[in-house]
């Protein structure tokens, strides 16, 4: 043990290096020493800069600004971690502590001057800069889908309008219309590793789902069809029941309408599969040579994409509004998957609408947002609400068909949001 013990205390210790201009005995500082590391404190510097430069710690720091703030008669004040002076204290601790015997004093900085020098600790009003056609696209977009965040509702400005805006500015017109924050529960943490599955084409794979909702004083159960590929709605249908004759009825409709899927993805519901018996959803598919694949037992995780679509429903439609009869109900569905399908961009096929991708034309579309989101987007607006690639428009629904636009120099025709360039504009 005393070996050990004199071996270590052999051993040459190491020095940290000298800071330049600071004495070897780093507890002594001359007053010129310590109205300079004051000085930059009042300017807005660091604690842990300070006392790094000038090799000493930050405590040491906090220990003269309050000596010099008693000295100048003023009221020492609780810091936190370190946090460099008030304008009004800094300019009483830079009198304070200027030495006497000076030389060659520096010049003491002006109240302005100290206070143009300290930066602002408030945070950046990342929405200040917005134009009012912007705050009220995104109100606009909010009301209308109460549960989208700024991340949904900025794909959404960026895929109709050709706008890039930050999510924290949106947040922050969010904020201050009074809308409370929106918070999605976090991915089930198990043992497993998420995993991204996504079919390589469409109608690679569907997936079906049933969940029962509430339609006047009864119950109602409401399955989708989804294409795993696009999300794109195929078939929907609202039942008294989740029976097999239903989700047959709903594929078959769905095929004549979207052509025959190679696979679809179920859980092991009754209506699907049967432990006894081979339903008439089995039988089905085995005859139209479709493959069915089951979601492993009690692992719902499966399912995320068709339970998306379900949660969606259940928030901006079911939640919203309630339903007196069924055939109201089936209305407001079939114009809420019209709208899913066609006029709402999803994060988690890039910001494209489901019929982009159902329909191959997302290479195109892509582009078009990049190009169209580079410009000033203020300029677009001023013009009028362009949406790009608008679908025809459903029975009620007023729509722009012909557009002349004029930006800079280029001319621009715009029919249903496609875009004719018809080139420079000479004088």
């Amino acid at each position: 043990m005393s070996s050990s013990r004199s071996s270590r205390s052999a051993r040459p210790r190491k020095e940290a290096p000298q800071p330049v201009g600071v004495p070897a005995r780093a507890n002594r500082y001359t007053p010129q020493q310590r109205a300079d590391a004051l000085r930059a404190l009042a300017e807005g510097k660091a604690p842990a800069h300070v006392a790094a430069k000038f090799g000493c710690v930050k405590e040491t720091l906090r220990a003269w600004a309050k000596a010099a703030q008693a000295a100048a008669g003023t009221t020492p004040r609780r810091t936190n971690g370190g946090s460099a002076p008030t304008a009004a204290e800094a300019m009483a601790i830079i009198k304070a502590t200027a030495p006497a015997t000076a030389s060659a004093p520096s010049p003491t900085p002006t109240l302005d001057a100290v206070a143009q020098a300290k930066p602002s600790a408030a945070p950046k009003d990342s929405g200040a800069g917005l134009g009012e056609h912007e705050v009220s696209a995104i109100l606009s977009y909010k009301k209308k889908h109460p549960s989208m965040g700024p991340a949904q509702i900025r794909a959404q400005l960026k895929r109709f309008l050709g706008w890039r805006l930050s999510v924290r500015a949106i947040a922050q017109v969010l904020r201050r219309a009074g809308y409370a924050p929106v918070h999605r529960g976090g991915r089930p943490v198990g043992d497993e590793h998420p995993q991204r599955f996504e079919a390589p084409h469409r109608n690679s794979l569907w997936q079906l789902d049933w969940t029962e909702l509430r339609v006047g004083q009864n119950r109602r159960w409401l399955l989708v069809v989804e294409d795993d590929f696009s999300r794109f709605v195929v078939g929907h249908r609202l039942a008294e029941g989740p029976t097999s004759e239903v989700a047959v009825e709903v594929v078959r409709e769905a095929i004549r309408l979207h052509g025959k899927p190679e696979r679809v993805y179920t859980d092991r519901g009754a209506s699907f599969i049967a432990w006894r018996d081979v339903t008439s959803f089995e039988q089905f598919l085995e005859a139209e040579l479709i493959e069915h694949s089951l979601r492993r037992a009690h692992r719902p995780q499966g399912g995320g994409k068709i339970e998306a679509v379900i949660g969606t429903v259940q928030r901006e439609l079911w939640e919203v509004v309630h339903f007196e009869s069924v055939e109201e109900a089936e209305q407001a569905l079939a114009r809420f998957f019209a709208a899913y399908n066609h006029q709402r961009a999803h994060l988690g096929i890039g910001g494209l609408v489901p019929a982009d991708r159902f329909y191959g034309r997302w290479p195109e579309v892509t582009a078009e947002m990049d190009a169209q989101s580079r410009r000033r987007q203020g300029v677009s607006a001023l013009v009028g609400e362009r949406r790009l690639f608008l679908e025809p428009p459903a029975p009620g629904e007023r729509a722009v068909v012909l557009q002349l636009i004029v930006v800079g120099d280029e001319a621009e025709l715009v029919i249903l949001g496609r875009r004719i360039r018809l080139g420079r504009v000479e004088a």
